[in-house]
């Protein structure tokens, strides 16, 4: 009995066994095979993943004419610059869970051995902690061999190769434990390494088999997943940034309460949200189709002290935060929080594990160190009406850059004056500095030369409050750029300023004045007249030695093509802007491509450029330049003709825009020159400004005409040109102003043209206190007794680094007059050590604290030699009052002789006036006779009547553009100091 039914088991075991193979076996004979032949000419489904940087795209489609089999094949090249860069390509397979059978197979062929195929798996079950997705591993299989040779590559899925990817995936993400169950792959990929200039591939018959699908289940947990992790998908590369698949240009702004439907007519895509968990707000901002960026809590204590992270844990953050793409940690962030910037960092990732957002930091020094922890480094120099020029701006954007290569930079582009220059305007009742239209034109335009990857606009009040002077300006300006960026975000979120070059502009004949023209038996109006041009022809010349330096384009290149961003960086423009505007611009693009299109790119048209090959390059011409201009370099018709279509649907907006932002400055300036005129102190504003004023409003009338009968290119040049002529006006008054100062700093009113009537009013004032004068109030400013300067109370402060040495002494060696001058030196110990990025002032003096009253006018005078140029820091050496602080600093870095320096300041309240002297990098500066003098103005016995005065129309040239400049700018009194 027991023999029988120990046979009855072992048949019915082997019949199991029998059941299970035939089932196995009809599972494989169902399982499916993928087969793809690219033969579809109408597309491609190979995609691409390099470094815009290192390797670019040259061309991309499906060849007929080499096939392996059928009748297409799909065809790649991808020009490298540098040896050694990756290149991925992938394709997308049925999901297929992972068995011992499973095997893609490709049909290959390369100028480049050492391709190897691959497969892409996922772990459905399984998190990867860096990622905070799905695991992933991946399979290598066969290495290409048979260069410029078809060869089949196959990889299968064999249980020793995935142990061994496991493993890998478990060293990198340091996890003990991976659930491999339902394992399955989803892309087939093509990994290889640059070995010479282009690579290419050409790829067919593709095939995956046998298939087995994952269970339903499975997938709808792995769509569920992936769903709630993508929310929102934020997906860095280095200094690049995708959201939701599509490069992104980031545009932000702060919010104060502006309509949210008006910030997105503005053009801006991100928001600063002013609390992180208003969860009602960020839908709100998700409705308008804006992103959110916020600052996340910060850890204190009772007394408001940080609590690092071994003290203290964020509570992790909610789903409803996934609007926020961005932590910002805040703006302007000295150097010295580094540690506690770490430590944030810390905190804020372990509480995002889900989202993974980057971190972002606007710092002022340490950037190299911080630049590690956060993934958006910021750096945002207030520059406009200061020192700094637009071009050193753009240089210092540059030079961060570098300190943090690979990193993602960002800036705030200043849109309003700083806090120092509107806190005491508002405390004195001054009028309010306006920042030009133009002026946040040229920043943005600097930002996006120097390569920056996001630009944020920073106000303090509303953008849609249009109230106050300037704000409507300003808003339609952000507006304009906004529009201009969105033509050109591919080529700024992925591309790579490769170089700066100089271009040039046609420029006005010099007028020409003969010998025997100088006689002076000439009348007097034809002596006036050679005067005139011999102002004007000395103007030009020193015009055309600076526009050589000031003209320069941004040449970006990426895979949609090259980019040219020629700007006018145009000096002094930090105070006043210039026309900047000329015809028949030139550049010449080193290593062009003479057989590609060149596009102009604007807002309302766009159009063919002439081109041709020259030495160096292929040289190309702009007919009409007007500070700014986008140039498309591409071989890509397809993406000509998307540009088409986009600037068809902004054209409208972009002309309205135009007009009504000349109108409103139309109006301002008008409002100026009319108080100018008023006060009777400008001759320009009385006798030019009519005529330019009405030259403009005629400009700005026809852009409304234009604009009504919808032709929108010609509103957007009107009105373009009508602002080259307020700009006209308002440099040449600035420049009557200004014509006898060593720098418009010299005034604080001559910083803006905004404020040129207070400094008429100011300069007026000191006219009426020649008899109200104090002596010297700084007697040993002339730094000739040590033992006086130490009775008096100055300071001295040495903050000298490692590596080198600083000091402050007097020197006999060097003076502009007496015995001894003041010298601040900082050297390095060893001549082959010089650190650089040198952190704040190594050598400091401060002048003993004067006493000053409301309503006095001071004059502070001196002279400095810079013996030895100023480098390891942009700011070089400074000399700044307590009055104006560090907005109104004088600056200096280039080798000089001795030269003068001026500041005037008027007193708005009763108490100290100190001067502070820096030496911020490695160099030396002499300074010599500092003298400060209070002028006290008597009380006002009358008002002036010469403003209702009208031209003599016998003197009155009949040009309308004629400007007799020479003559016509009124002499300032001149100041009463007694030698």
């Amino acid at each position: 009995m027991p023999h029988k039914i120990c046979e009855l088991i072992q048949g019915r075991i082997g019949l199991l066994a029998v059941l299970i193979l035939e089932l196995c076996i009809a599972s494989l004979l169902r399982a499916e095979t993928y087969h793809a032949n690219f033969d579809d000419t109408s597309k491609v489904s190979w995609q691409v993943r390099i470094d815009p940087s290192q390797a670019q795209k040259k061309w991309h489609v499906r060849n007929t004419t080499t096939p392996h089999e059928g009748t297409a094949a799909e065809h790649l090249q991808i020009v490298t610059g540098n040896v050694g860069s990756i290149i991925e390509l992938s394709h997308q397979l049925p999901s297929s869970r992972i068995i011992n059978e499973l095997t893609v197979s490709l049909w290959l062929k390369s100028n480049r051995r050492g391709t190897r195929i691959g497969l892409e798996a996922v772990l459905p079950h399984q998190i990867d902690p860096e990622t905070g997705t799905m695991a992933r591993i991946y399979l290598i299989g066969d290495t290409y061999t048979d260069e410029e040779k078809w060869q089949q590559l196959r990889c299968t899925t064999s249980e020793g190769l995935v142990n061994q990817s496991i493993g890998l995936l478990r060293g990198r993400s340091k996890l003990r434990q991976v659930d491999t169950r339902d394992m399955y792959v989803e892309r087939v990929l093509i990994v290889t390494r640059s070995s010479s200039d282009q690579v290419e591939f050409l790829l067919d018959d593709l095939k995956l088999s046998p298939i087995v699908k994952p269970s339903q289940s499975v997938m709808a947990s792995a769509a569920a997943m992936h769903k709630k992790r993508s929310k929102p998908i934020v997906e860095f590369l280095l200094d690049r940034i995708q959201v939701q698949g599509k490069p992104m240009f980031p545009r932000m702004t702060r919010f104060h309460g502006e309509n949210l439907v008006e910030l997105k007519q503005t053009g801006l895509n991100v928001v600063w949200a002013p609390q992180f968990d208003d969860y009602e707000f960020l839908a709100q901002l998700q409705n308008q189709g804006l992103w959110a960026m916020a600052t996340p809590p910060r850890p204190q204590d009772e007394h408001g002290s940080f609590l690092p992270s071994r003290d203290a844990t964020l509570i992790p953050f909610e789903d409803q935060t996934a609007p926020i793409i961005f932590w910002n940690l805040g703006t302007r962030i000295p150097g010295k929080q580094g540690v506690e910037l770490l430590s944030r960092v810390g905190q804020i990732q372990s509480a995002d594990r889900q989202f993974k957002r980057p971190i972002m930091a606007d710092v002022l020094g340490n950037e190299r160190q911080i630049a590690r922890e956060v993934s958006m480094i910021g750096s945002s120099p207030h520059i406009l009406n200061s020192d700094v020029s637009l071009l050193q701006y753009r240089n210092t954007l540059i030079d961060k850059s570098r300190i943090a290569p690979g990193r993602f930079l960002w800036t705030w582009i200043q849109t309003e004056p700083t806090s120092a220059n509107k806190r005491w305007r508002s405390g004195s009742n001054k009028t309010p500095i306006v920042i030009e239209p133009e002026q946040i034109r040229l920043q943005t335009y600097a930002a996006l030369s120097a390569g920056c990857r996001a630009t944020g606009y920073w106000t303090t009040n509303r953008l849609d409050d249009t109230t106050t002077p300037g704000a409507l300006e300003r808003k339609l300006a952000i507006r304009q750029l906004n529009m201009e960026i969105e033509l050109i975000e591919p080529w700024l979120a992925r591309g790579t300023v490769t170089s700066h070059i100089p271009f040039s502009l046609r420029q006005r004949a010099t007028p020409h004045i003969r010998q025997l023209g100088a006689a002076f038996k000439n009348s007097g109006s034809k002596r006036l007249l050679r005067d005139e041009l011999l102002a004007e022809r000395e103007i030009q010349i020193q015009q055309e030695e600076q526009i050589e330096q000031e003209l320069q384009a941004a040449i970006i290149h990426s895979e949609y093509g090259i980019l040219i961003l020629p700007v006018w960086y145009r000096n002094n423009a930090q105070y006043v802007p210039d026309q900047m505007a000329g015809n028949e611009a030139t550049i010449i693009v080193p290593g062009g491509n003479v057989s590609a299109s060149v596009w102009e790119l604007s807002t309302t048209k766009i159009r063919n450029l002439e081109r041709k090959r020259v030495n160096g390059g292929v040289q190309i011409t702009i007919p009409k330049f007007d500070m700014t201009s986008i140039i498309i370099m591409t071989s890509d018709q397809g993406l000509i003709e998307k540009l088409r279509k986009k600037v068809a649907s902004l054209s409208q907006l972009s002309a309205e825009t135009s007009v009504q932002l000349c109108q409103a400055k139309l109006e301002r300036c008008q409002k100026t020159n009319a108080e100018l005129v008023h006060l009777g102190v400008s001759q320009i504003a009385r006798m030019d400004g009519p005529a330019i004023l009405k030259r403009s409003q005629q400009l700005a009338s026809e852009a409304e005409t234009a604009l009504a009968s919808r032709d929108y290119r010609t509103a957007h040049m009107r009105a373009r040109d009508s602002m080259q002529m307020l700009r006209i006006l308002q440099r040449t008054q600035w420049h009557e102003a200004t014509r006898t100062f060593s720098s418009a700093l010299t005034s604080p009113f001559t910083i803006s043209y905004s404020t040129l009537p207070d400094h008429w009013k100011m300069i007026e004032r000191i006219g009426r206190s020649s008899k109200n004068i104090e002596p010297n109030m700084l007697r040993s400013g002339d730094f000739e007794d040590i033992d006086t300067m130490v009775v008096e109370r100055w300071k001295h402060e040495q903050n000298s680094i490692e590596g080198t040495e600083a000091i402050a002494e007097l020197y006999p060696r060097d003076k502009k007059s007496g015995n001894f001058s003041l010298r601040l030196l900082a050297a390095p110990l060893k001549r082959n050590e010089i650190p650089s990025n040198i952190k704040g002032p190594l050598v400091k003096v401060t002048t003993p604290p004067l006493a000053v009253r409301s309503g006095q006018i001071v004059h502070i005078t001196g002279w400095i030699k810079v013996t030895t140029s100023i480098t390891g820091n942009q700011q070089g050496a400074t000399l700044q009052d307590s009055i104006m602080g560090p907005g109104g600093a004088l600056h200096w870095s280039e080798k000089s002789d001795w030269q003068k320096f001026d500041l005037i300041r008027e007193i708005s309240q009763t108490g100290n006036l100190v001067l502070t002297m820096s030496l911020n990098g490695l160099g030396s500066i002499l300074l010599d006779d500092l003298r400060v003098i209070a002028y006290t103005p008597e009380p006002k016995l009358y008002e002036h009547t010469n403003a209702t005065l009208s031209p003599d129309p016998e003197k009155t040239p009949s040009e309308p553009y004629r400007f007799n400049l020479l003559k016509k700018l009124p002499k300032l009194p001149p100041f009463p100091l007694k030698k």
